[in-house]
């Protein structure tokens, strides 16, 4: 038995952070009901984005956040789809939308209008800029409310480079996690009182969070941006192979310096004054960046991991993102797994990230998601729908 079978989850979210965490609730045994407005969410549309092909089968970009879910499209400005919608929520868990304050009142279905007619709903929501201040109400995505307002865009690209480029959901997906976690909290926390409760993570918030230690830096003065030469120390660093490739380097014990320069064919570098203590060794890692960019220039990246890896020298070689499918690290966990649709299109989708002795890893079902509303009529049913009333409703725009 999967660790949320039995809850029912109805989703009501678009994009990436909201759905992906139904998602994740749907992996860990959850039925998902997305619920969609009749022009659907906006990211069934956007594969683009990650150059990920579209057909009337196959949409791999989309299925990333939606797999394992039904799918009903409601007109929520009708009061019959309003209707629909509260009926949903009668016998549900949880709701997870990322609509804002003003627009979920205007539908009835803020956390305060829910709360006392479904006491043991676990209202989640997803937020942009937090529940209070001055920019509550502002609109945000991973791009501005994560990435920008929080100084990772800035403050972590290379000195004199400019803001990095980031990739899209990144910081969504950081949020999706944590709802998650919080979601799997109030349920428990119901357990014992027989009451929901209102969970809510930001972009915002969750950047806060994730760059704790960035901040930290910033506020005792550290400078940044910075480039590779005011790092950490020298042996905590990035450096490049004579093919272009670049691996880091994380031998973070001093102790091991002198094994790891005489490793390196450099062992005049234990006893040269600059390096030879550990505060002249901080104070010189400039200087002991350069030295180690010209050795490791002489090689290709494959000759020093063979090297540093017989050696047990901590290391990892810069994968790209192309090569995560093929990483047999990846393959060995089942983090992720190749799928061919119908059509022919063939894609890499991840799995969600945690395992339970519960759930074999090998065997996560995948059911790609559906078209618009393609599970509308069945979940009507379910709800005690008639045919009748099910066909006036799709014939008044009510349902799709």
């Amino acid at each position: 038995m999967k660790p949320l079978e039995g809850i029912k989850v109805i989703e009501m979210s678009t994009m990436l952070a909201g759905p992906m965490c139904a998602r994740i609730l749907a992996e860990w045994g959850a039925d998902v009901i997305k619920v969609e407005t009749v022009h659907g969410d906006a990211w069934r549309k956007q594969g683009g984005t990650t150059m990920s092909p579209t057909t009337d089968v196959a949409n791999p970009n989309f299925d990333m956040q939606n797999m394992n879910k039904r799918f009903i499209s409601l007109n929520l400005r009708s009061q019959a789809g309003k209707d629909v919608m509260m009926k949903l929520l009668k016998d549900a868990d949880v709701l997870v939308t990322n609509f804002r304050e003003s627009a979920l009142e205007g539908m009835g279905l803020a956390y305060d209008q829910l709360k006392e007619k479904f006491p043991r709903l676990i209202h989640a929501g997803v937020l942009g800029y937090g529940e209070k201040g001055p920019d509550a109400n502002k609109p945000g995505y991973d791009y501005t409310a994560y990435f920008a307002r929080s100084g990772l865009m800035i403050d972590l690209a290379p000195k004199g480079a400019g803001p990095l480029i980031p990739v899209g959901g990144i910081g969504d997906h950081s949020v999706s996690v944590a709802l998650a976690g919080g979601i799997a909290a109030a349920l428990y926390e119901r357990e014992r009182t027989g009451k929901g409760d209102k969970v809510d993570v930001s972009l915002l918030q969750c950047a806060t969070f994730i760059l704790s230690t960035g901040i930290l830096n910033g506020v005792n003065g550290r400078e940044l941006p910075r480039d590779r030469y005011d790092c950490g120390h020298a042996c905590s660093n990035n450096y490049q192979g004579s093919d272009g490739e670049w691996f880091y380097l994380a031998v973070i014990d001093y102790r091991r310096f002198k094994e790891f320069v005489t490793l390196i064919g450099l062992p005049e570098l234990a006893d040269d004054p600059r390096f030879n203590t550990q505060p002249a060794y901080y104070k010189n890692k400039a200087e002991l960046t350069r030295i180690f960019d010209k050795k490791f220039a002489e090689h290709p990246v494959a000759y020093w991991h063979k090297l540093l890896e017989e050696h047990d020298m901590p290391h990892e070689v810069l994968r790209h993102f192309k090569d995560v499918p093929d990483d047999p690290q990846i393959i060995a966990n089942n983090y992720g797994f190749k799928y061919t649709y119908p059509d022919g299109i063939k894609t890499f989708l991840t799995n969600g990230p945690v395992h339970f002795a519960s759930i074999d890893p090998a065997k996560i079902p995948f059911k790609p998601s559906q078209h618009l509303g393609h599970d509308t009529r069945p979940v009507l049913e379910e709800l005690g729908y008639s045919d009748e009333e099910i066909n006036n409703m799709y014939t008044n725009g009510e349902i799709k």
